[in-house]
């Protein structure tokens, strides 16, 4: 959602974190405060930028339009180059003129996250989550593994996902979409990823109202939990040179994990059916925190998005 908004007249600035619906459709939120003035389908012109002190122009296109059909207002029509991974932060300035310019920051050092090429600043907890369904190095039953642990686990500001063993091999269980496999495969399959330390054990606590917690709380019941760290270090030389191509970002169809929106900004309220969804599918998941969808928020369940 963006948020930062800036609105000086004469044009009007905001942020947000690409998600992979974004890239998967070519669009882009916008702010109340541009969707109220602009003109629905008329055509926009956007340039791309990249840039801390030397800016570069990456590219430019036309015939981008705003969408004020449906629950929040869009751009559609964009194409996203190729560098452009869910989590990355874009800034975006409109001008009353038709001008949109999106701009990226880009890190120090190009990093591998968790396989991933990064080249522009990012969420590591957007990009955990959103390049789980992606990520397909392992062998099968690994693959269901790590997606059920980035897709549901307890996300921190390190993009680390932590879920009790127990929950993991159920949820792993659940999610597969053809055939499950066996509990003992999936037991094993965790087995390989902590030898390789693709996995690990953390500590988490429970209190008397079997609520999870973490890191652990002083005087609860400590639990394990088993966490995924994406691994981050600088790029290499042809990682770089292998993403540096500026086609556009393609996508087949794919799942999207369930996730919470935020809409207080907007003086809106959850329904009872969100909370309801929120408060099942987190049991479900025997997710840390409290059941509740917190205030400001809604919860949008997982379903499939594809062209």
């Amino acid at each position: 959602m963006p948020h930062s908004v800036i609105n000086t007249g004469l044009t009007v600035e905001w942020k947000f974190h690409v998600r992979a619906e974004h890239l998967l459709h070519g669009t882009c939120p916008v702010p109340a405060a541009m969707a109220d003035r602009a003109a629905p389908h008329e055509p926009l012109d956007v340039t791309f930028l990249r840039g801390r002190h030397r800016i570069r122009t990456l590219d430019e296109q036309k015939g981008v339009r705003l969408r004020t059909t449906g629950a929040d207002p869009a751009l559609t029509g964009l194409t996203w180059q190729s560098f452009v991974l869910p989590g990355t932060r874009v800034s975006v300035r409109w001008d009353t003129w038709r001008k949109l310019r999106f701009a990226f920051t880009p890190l120090d050092k190009p990093v591998v996250f968790g396989g991933s090429v990064v080249r522009y600043a990012y969420d590591p907890r957007i990009m955990t989550r959103e390049l789980a369904a992606f990520d397909a190095r392992v062998d099968r039953v690994e693959e269901l593994v790590l997606i059920a642990l980035r897709e549901l686990g307890y996300l921190d500001e390190k993009g680390r996902a932590l879920l009790p063993q127990e929950a993991l091999l159920r949820n792993t269980a659940d999610r597969a979409e053809t055939e499950r496999p066996p509990r003992k495969k999936i037991v094993a399959a965790i087995e390989r990823l902590l030898t390789r330390r693709i996995l690990t054990w953390e500590r988490g606590s429970v209190n008397q109202a079997a609520m999870l917690h973490y890191p652990a709380r002083p005087g609860e019941t400590e639990v394990p939990l088993l966490c995924y760290a994406p691994v981050l270090r600088d790029a290499g030389r042809e990682e770089i040179r292998e993403t540096t191509s500026d086609d556009g970002y393609g996508m087949n169809a794919h799942r999207v994990a369930g996730h919470l929106m935020r809409i207080g900004h907007l003086g809106k309220e959850a329904s009872p059916e969100a909370k309801a969804s929120y408060r099942e599918d987190h049991k479900r998941a025997g997710l840390a925190g409290p059941h509740e969808l917190p205030r400001g928020f809604t919860y949008v369940r997982e379903h499939e998005r594809g062209l």
